[in-house]
């Protein structure tokens, strides 16, 4: 009969994630003990962000001073603002895809290790009552449990990912609008004396303006995207809260993941050459 000391609990997820700069994240079991290591870093230049917000700051004020000069200067340094407010930094969502990324592959690497060890080292040599019972135990409480576990990590890996390329992308909108428009709009400011000048400046202050609030937009449509996204991942994480813990409440403690004390009974347990015999 096999030994039936109990094996280490599944292990547990810390509750936050760790800090937005290189480290590591330990994973523990619900015993307390160290199950895994992951090293993890910000693979993105962490200068990007500066250097967009200073460039970009730059290249505002020949744009705030062209708008005033064109009769739109609050609208207009309103939008300015609007748009420089928006940028953000994409190594944040780079770095919590990577930790999710992690996750998900210590999770389906630590299924596949348990499957190994049954169809390993009990399936060959044991047949019985405890070992379809602990069959069943894997195969419908413990591994879906994993399988439930890794399709969150994995939603969440490919959401920040996509959230990394949207801001990425209208940082570097944001940095093309402007780096292409303060040149236009210092040129055309030493030519407003002239009508023809004056009616140029106007021209390019609508332009902007126009570009500029297509550029708001977007942000506000990846906004309220991405605000459905993680909506929908919050309500399958109250799921997962209902598989771990007494009515879905951490307060009222976890569920009782353990299997049966009757798996253990010698009983129930036959080895292969006997039953066979």
């Amino acid at each position: 009969m096999p030994d039936p000391s109990p094996r280490p609990p599944a292990f547990s997820l810390p509750k936050n994630l760790p800090p937005t700069s290189p480290g590591k994240l330990n994973v523990l079991n619900n015993e307390g003990r160290l199950v895994r290591t992951v090293t993890f870093s910000r693979p993105t230049d962490p200068g990007f962000f500066k250097s967009v917000l200073t460039q970009v700051r730059t290249h505002s004020n020949p744009v705030r001073q062209g708008l005033v000069m064109a009769g739109v200067g609050l609208p207009g340094v309103v939008i300015v603002g609007a748009v420089m407010a928006n940028i953000g930094n994409p190594a944040l969502f780079v770095f919590r895809r990577d930790t999710w990324k992690e996750m998900l592959g210590y999770l389906k690497g630590s299924a596949w290790d348990v499957w190994l060890v049954y169809f390993s080292d009990i399936s060959p040599n044991w047949k019985g009552h405890a070992v379809e019972t602990f069959q069943q135990y894997l195969r419908f409480k413990l591994i879906g449990m994993f399988d439930q576990l890794g399709a969150i990590a994995k939603e969440m890996n490919g959401t920040m990912h996509s959230q990394y390329k949207e801001v990425l992308e209208y940082d570097l909108s944001a940095l093309t609008l402007m780096a292409t428009s303060a040149p236009v709009f210092g040129a055309l400011k030493n030519l407003s004396a002239h009508p023809l000048g004056r009616v140029a400046l106007i021209a390019q202050a609508g332009a902007f303006i126009t570009a500029a609030g297509n550029l708001i937009k977007q942000f506000a449509d990846i906004y309220t995207k991405y605000e459905s996204a993680l909506n929908d991942l919050e309500t399958k994480a109250f799921d997962l809260k209902g598989l771990f813990y007494v009515s879905g409440n951490p307060a009222m403690g976890p569920r009782d993941l353990n299997m049966s004390p009757q798996v253990a009974n010698t009983a129930y347990w036959a080895p292969v050459n006997e039953e066979t015999a």
